[in-house]
């Protein structure tokens, strides 16, 4: 009896790791469902509270933890997380019948936190801090609807910051989406050994913004094929300097991620 019970368990792991399967999706890097080339994948569990889901990268690595409160995976409920490729946390965020309300924060890439306060009806409200790479408070903003309406600022030391109005900023291209746009489709060649072989994809380059705003330490996150990541790298090497991240006024050190499209029907 036991070869049959043996098959009987074979059989029953199956069924399991099927089931699995069914409950995996994957996703492109904009968040559609793809079957090819993908960089997210997404699995969920029943809970009594709802779906349980973990957003993960294309090597496992956990991306986002969160709650659904209903069985259509619409409505977000409670803290969700989302993660660094590190693992630390890099974005905390409370929900509530799937609007953003209640306690949000950001993290540098240490786990040190960046900025924090209250959002209620998707926008921010009330007291909001933020924190140079140190820990140390740089500054303090009040907003009431979604709009800032007072700024106290702080140096490293301690002492109050006058001179500076700028409470934080994300790191950006020279003149925004629309020139970064210009910039990669003027420049951006098309390998021909890709074209012949009809390879096509997107390839994800993650890169170091300096204080300065210089880009450096250029690193394929999702690789598509030896000639479209040499190209992606190449381009993105071309770029002038970058605004710079800046807390509380001063300069910070960032990372970003650039997707680099190659699509054959657009030659």
């Amino acid at each position: 009896m036991l070869k049959p019970t043996l098959l009987t368990l074979s059989l029953a792991c199956l069924l399991c790791v099927s089931s699995i399967a069914q409950d995996t999706v994957w996703y492109d890097i904009n968040w559609k469902v793809t079957n090819t080339n993908p960089y997210f994948f997404r699995t969920k569990t029943k809970t009594d509270s709802g779906w349980a889901v973990a957003d993960h990268y294309r090597d496992g690595k956990v991306q986002m933890t969160g709650l659904y409160a209903d069985d259509s995976l619409k409505m977000r409920q409670g803290t969700w997380r989302w993660f660094f490729r590190n693992g630390t946390v890099t974005h905390l965020q409370t929900f509530a019948e799937d609007k953003p309300d209640g306690f949000e924060q950001f993290y540098y890439d240490d786990g040190t936190p960046r900025l924090k306060g209250i959002t209620k009806d998707k926008q921010r409200d009330g007291e909001w801090s933020v924190f140079f790479p140190s820990g140390k408070l740089a500054g303090k903003a009040v907003y009431k609807a979604g709009t800032q309406v007072s700024l106290v600022l702080f140096k490293e030391d301690g002492s109050r910051n006058t001179r500076d109005t700028i409470f934080e900023r994300d790191s950006e291209f020279p003149g925004g989406l629309s020139k970064l746009s210009y910039f990669m489709g003027k420049n951006l060649r098309y390998p021909d050994s890709a074209v012949v072989y009809e390879i096509q994809g997107t390839v994800i380059v993650r890169f170091h913004v300096s204080k300065e705003g210089k880009v450096s330490n250029l690193i394929v996150e999702q690789s598509v094929n030896p000639y479209l990541d040499a190209e992606a790298l190449r381009v993105i090497g071309l770029m002038r300097d970058w605004k710079p991240a800046i807390v509380a006024g001063v300069p910070v050190e960032s990372y970003h991620l650039q997707p680099v499209a190659f699509n054959l029907q657009a030659q």
